[in-house]
């Protein structure tokens, strides 16, 4: 982890039948990064019509997950990728086979689902007609002897109002219109009007019956009607016969796609160990996998028989692909050093959330060092400066433990819910991967909430055998508690985020040895670190000595500030006694030190116009030697004809040349990034001193809502008030320094990690591993789905 793991290009050989296999072997392992090579356009690609397939494929799960849903039948969602994927095998026709196999399923169904359709509106039609026929018995039949005519049916409910009115106004008042309820939706209508005076008036009463989309029913004769009922009762009870069974098998269908395949029943456990899930979860996972594996085919140049692919991996990981048993022939590329390397940062569940949080400002370069490692205690470290007690950060290492004891099974216990996509999981599983970090968080925040001797707003009178472990608890009871106290935080922010910009610093020089950057290391690195060193380190270096110096009280202890300004515009001088033996002396040389050391950062674009000049001489030498070994002959060149050719030569040799190269860039660039450090310096200094602030902060709101609050009961022994005050003093810690104030100082922390200890040292513009591993892929693309 401190640096990017040593990796290698390699060119793969591959015959077209096998490539799928291939590939099916590799997604399975971690650490390989396939490289897209291929000559064509996507869509020109030989596998973009297997994508094209497996898209179509994509739609028929959809149809089916929505006909589950509609049919309220439970998906169970795979718990565990990892096992899912070591107990299944991967074809290239399998494709083919599950979309055979979903079509006819589809097909099926949405056929059964039409036939089902139809069916239960007969039912209704026949319902609806024994309703008209029994309501007839009652009303029509009564007045069989009156010659008027009848319009018997059914119609929507919400149409019976303009029925009414429209039937009232065609007619003239000569037909009347009677409505019965049936359902909430439809109703029964029958409509009287009168026969003989208005030949067209039955016509035009039924256009509007049509109009309305009216059921029209034909009335038998009265001595009929109960045989008629009990004939359409019995075809009713036929069409329910076919409705049940076409349900069954519908529901046969669903159940299919839907309920595990197994044999034997399970318990939650197992089905969690073992990776099951519904069978149409089962084909998605494969799709995505096949889906996945054509999609990283496409990166390879495709030949007439064989593909030819580029990947980054390790050594030890070309030796397990040849145990493939794949006919593959693999060679390291010649050309390796012409590409960057993807940069792969193994990383287990501790260090994980700590190397996301450098991934989330900039990828780390393959050959620059990976501050990740350092923040794994920096960054806990900086959070527990700001929020510092030992009451709060014993409640978050309390909540960190508990996410490391019960957030496994949580997980588990939500995957196992099979609720709709698992719109829970991808909140808590990112909380679970921060269970280290918050741990470690609470557990430096209760350390220095020892040194502060803070707990919950209040001291504590403890004391060890041989030695006090920070503050004492009378100086709560000092008027001066609060000055000593900043002064102490204040003073020893400066001290920390000094120590952490030389380390940064420091790293900056590891860096340019290890990338043989030698005028980066003494034009860059040296008179940065000479300069932090005699300004601000020296301040750290007065500040730990005044604290270890005994002023006595005749003696009066001088100020750190009016000792560095006096330094400064006396080039060393002081005023009043000395701190320490030769203290002019060593501030002259040291102010020195840091008036040089910026001129120093500005030779660095002399420093390379030498370097060039040189390599131009003794390139034009070079082309002179080869001239002559080619002719034979003793040639004098003019300096014109040498550049003339050297240019020729170079791109023949392959010697890496610059085309565009132009000083006063480099100028321009160095007076920059000069007066940025310098000015860089000040104010990343100063910006540390917001641990001091957000801990005087959270010491402040901590110890008003105790006074506001729970103090006053607490002096008055009102047990009713206590409690009620209690429940509000821990809301309102729970809700502002426990939640709030958490989310402030871990933003600030990341602040001072990317801003003032990264900036020194790291680049961060590499680009990250891409990984080809299906339980990788799968694993973003469920989180994905949740969070849609």
């Amino acid at each position: 982890m401190f640096r990017a793991t040593e990796i290698h290009l390699y060119k793969l050989y591959v015959e077209r039948e096998q490539a799928f296999h291939l590939l099916t072997k590799v997604g399975q392992m971690k650490n390989v990064n396939l490289v897209n090579c291929s000559s064509n356009t996507f869509h020109e690609h030989d596998y973009y019509k297997q994508l094209k397939r497996c898209d179509d494929i994509y739609n028929k799960i959809g149809e089916i997950k929505h006909l589950l849903h509609l049919y309220n039948k439970q998906i169970h969602y795979c718990p565990n990728y990892e096992v899912f994927i070591q107990n299944i095998k991967i074809t290239d026709d399998q494709a083919i086979k599950i979309e055979q196999e979903l079509t006819h399923k589809v097909q099926f169904i949405l056929n059964q689902q039409a036939n089902l359709q139809q069916i239960i509106e007969q039912s209704n039609r026949l319902n609806e007609e024994i309703a008209v026929l029994q309501n007839c018995k009652d009303f029509i039949y009564k007045f069989s002897g009156i010659q008027l005519g009848y319009i018997v049916g059914c119609m929507n409910t919400i149409d019976s109002h303009k029925f009414n009115r429209i039937v009232f106004r065609i007619s003239k008042e000569n037909g009347i219109v009677k409505f019965k309820n049936l359902n909430n939706q439809r109703c029964l209508v029958t409509l009287v009007f009168a026969i003989g005076k208005h030949e067209n008036l039955k016509n035009k009463l039924l256009k509007i019956c049509e109009a309305f989309s009216v059921s029209i029913y034909q009335l038998p004769e009265e001595s009929k009607v109960d045989n008629k009922i009990l004939e359409l009762q019995n075809e009713i009870a036929n069409l329910d016969i076919i409705i049940s069974t076409t349900k069954q098998e519908i529901d046969q269908q669903l159940d299919y796609f839907s309920d595990i395949q197994v044999e034997k029943l399970l318990n939650l456990d197992e089905i969690y160990d073992y990776g099951y899930c519904s069978y149409i979860c089962e084909l998605k996972i494969i799709l995505d996998i096949i889906s996945a594996t054509y999609y990283h085919l496409t990166f390879f140049d495709a030949k007439s028989q064989f593909l030819i692919g580029h990947i980054w991996c390790e050594q030890r990981d070309i030796e397990q692909i040849k145990q493939f048993g794949v006919q593959i022939e693999i060679m390291q590329d010649i050309n390796e050093n012409l590409y960057e390397p993807p940069s792969l940062m193994k990383t287990n569940q501790f260090t994980y959330i700590f190397q996301e949080l450098v991934n989330t400002y900039g990828i780390p370069r393959y050959d620059e060092i990976n501050p990740g490692l350092f923040t794994i205690i920096t960054f806990p470290f900086l959070f527990g400066m700001m929020f510092g007690d030992i009451g709060h950060g014993i409640v978050l290492t309390l909540f960190g433990f508990y996410l490391l004891i019960f957030g496994q099974s949580i997980i588990k216990r939500i995957k196992l819910q099979n609720s709709s996509e698992y719109l829970a999981y991808a909140d808590i599983q990112s909380i679970y991967q921060c269970r280290y970090l918050i741990t470690l968080m609470g557990l430096f925040a209760t350390y220095c909430g020892f040194i502060y001797n803070d707990f919950f707003s209040l001291s504590l009178e403890y004391k060890l055998e041989k030695f006090q472990l920070g503050f004492d608890g009378k100086w709560s009871m000092s008027e001066s508690h609060l000055t000593v106290m900043n002064s102490f935080k204040m003073k020893t922010a400066i001290i920390v985020g000094v120590t952490q910009m030389v380390f940064g610093i420091l790293l900056k020089g590891w860096n340019c040895l290890y990338q043989r950057k030698y005028i980066d290391f003494f034009f860059n690195f040296i008179p940065e670190l000479a300069f932090m060193l005699s300004t601000f380190g020296y301040m750290s270096f007065l500040i730990i000595l005044k604290w270890l110096t005994n002023y006595s009280n005749t003696q009066e202890s001088p100020s750190i500030i009016t000792t560095l300004l006096n330094m400064v515009f006396t080039l060393g001088g002081i005023k009043g006694t000395e701190m320490y033996p030769h203290q002019v002396f060593f501030q002259t040389i040291l102010i020195k030190v840091a008036i040089y050391s910026p001129i120093i950062m500005l030779l660095k674009p002399e420093v390379i116009r030498m370097k060039r000049r040189l390599f131009n001489l003794r390139n034009q030498q070079i082309v002179y030697n080869e001239l002559v070994e080619q002719e034979h002959v003793q040639v004098e060149l003019v300096k014109e004809e040498k550049n003339q050719l050297f240019g020729k030569l170079v791109e023949s040799r392959s010697i890496k040349e610059e085309k565009h190269f132009d000083f006063s860039e480099i100028y321009i660039e160095s007076l920059i990034e000069c007066i940025e450090f310098v000015l860089g310096a000040v104010s990343n200094t100063a910006s540390y001193l917001r641990l001091w602030a957000l801990s005087l902060a959270h010491s402040q709101l901590s110890e008003v809502f105790f006074k506001m609050s729970l103090e006053p009961q607490l002096q008055s022994g009102s047990i009713i008030g206590i409690c009620l005050t209690f429940m509000i003093y821990a809301f309102a810690t729970f809700g502002v320094l426990m939640c709030m104030d958490t989310l402030e100082c871990f933003l600030h922390s990341l602040r001072l990690h990317w801003v003032e200890f990264q900036s020194k040292f790291y680049k961060g513009d590499g680009h990250i591993f891409q990984h080809f591993n299906y339980l990788q892929f799968l694993d973003q693309k469920f989180q994905f789905s949740t969070r849609m």
